[in-house]
């Protein structure tokens, strides 16, 4: 086989491949990037006060359509979380809004049954911060792969339906859920509690694993979830035709580049210990594609900057930071001996 005829193959697998991953066009919510206003009304000083994941709670939300008219749909909220349903680690509850299929055809939240709200945890200037990072986290990881979770930022005022004056205004965002995400896929929810390592999609495995160890994260795993629940920590598996599963990673607030003061230390078991000292998690089983991997995640540098200088919600003090900590990132994947002591001597 000659030089050209090899790159006509190469050529076409990257064609086919990508065929299979495309996804139709992002929902009407997750379209635009611009901040959403957004009114919620429900009994959140109660939900704040129980965080009971077995009650549900009525309530409306409601956004200003394009011609001015205001949209009102019914939800039901549910608190959500584990580590932020804590009082002590956040002020207020994460929430699920599931929407009523019926009301939202023709809205802004059309294909949208049940999402995720991260909600701020408190009212101080760090704590908004803390969310802008998390949110632009997902941003920075769509540039290393185009299998990831929208999300959309939102000014979120909080009305209390028991108490009439008690109102907030913080920002928040909306995670899309992972079954409309399978359905713009065309894959399957994975809903075992634990995944071979060898089922991951190789490229798609090292690229979560390199963007966990650009923000300075281990608190993930991508083959195993918690007792009795479905797999896995801090990310979810999609399943295609053929059998591949596709890991999509989700919350970043214990990373050192999220550097929340409420976050969780790192694991004993990884024996690092600061949630800002770096420790790559990848498998030495998918050596494969980690060039591949490697070349895609420093192609992302200019891009991921952008994101960071151009957000209007980001401090200045927050993007100096940022940039500076994602430097050392990119300053060791260019150099071959720090990619083979701190990635490939890494690897499980």
């Amino acid at each position: 086989m000659n030089r050209c005829q090899a790159g006509l193959l190469l050529l076409v697998s990257a064609l086919t491949s990508s065929l299979t991953w495309a996804a139709s066009a992002p929902d009407e919510l997750f379209k635009n990037s611009e901040i959403l206003e957004l009114t919620l009304n429900g009994p959140f000083s109660t939900i704040d006060k129980e965080r009971d994941k077995e009650k549900r709670y009525e309530g409306t939300i409601s956004y200003q359509a394009a011609d001015l008219a205001t949209v009102t749909l019914d939800v039901t909220y549910e608190v959500r979380g584990n580590w932020r349903l804590q009082k002590s680690n956040c002020g207020h509850a994460q929430l699920w809004l599931d929407l009523k299929r019926g009301q939202t055809p023709t809205t802004l939240f059309e294909n949208q049954n049940r999402l995720k709200l991260v909600v701020q945890c408190g009212e101080r200037d760090s704590n908004q911060q803390w969310l802008v990072k998390e949110q632009l986290g997902y941003d920075i990881f769509s540039q290393f792969s185009d299998l990831n979770f929208d999300t959309r930022l939102v000014q979120a005022t909080y009305n209390d339906s028991e108490k009439i004056d008690e109102q907030r205004t913080h920002l928040a965002f909306f995670i899309e859920h992972q079954n409309r995400v399978a359905e713009r896929f065309g894959f399957q929810k994975f809903e075992l509690n634990r995944a071979p390592r060898h089922s991951l999609d190789s490229k798609q495995a090292n690229l979560v694993s390199l963007f966990m160890l650009l923000i300075g994260n281990t608190d993930f795993a991508l083959t195993a979830g918690a007792p009795d629940d479905e797999c896995c920590h801090n990310a979810k598996l999609l399943t295609d035709s053929d059998g591949i599963n596709f890991p999509f990673p989700y919350d970043f607030d214990s990373s050192g580049y999220v550097d929340a003061s409420y976050a969780s230390q790192p694991s004993p078991r990884v024996k690092i210990n600061s949630n800002k000292q770096r420790l790559y998690r990848g498998y030495c089983s998918h050596a494969d594609s980690l060039d591949e991997a490697i070349a895609a995640a420093v192609s992302t540098q200019n891009s991921v900057e952008n994101l960071i200088t151009s957000s209007e919600y980001a401090s200045e003090r927050t993007k100096k930071r940022a940039i500076k900590f994602f430097e050392e990132y990119y300053e060791m994947l260019t150099d071959e001996r720090k990619v083979q002591r701190n990635i490939v001597g890494k690897c499980r």
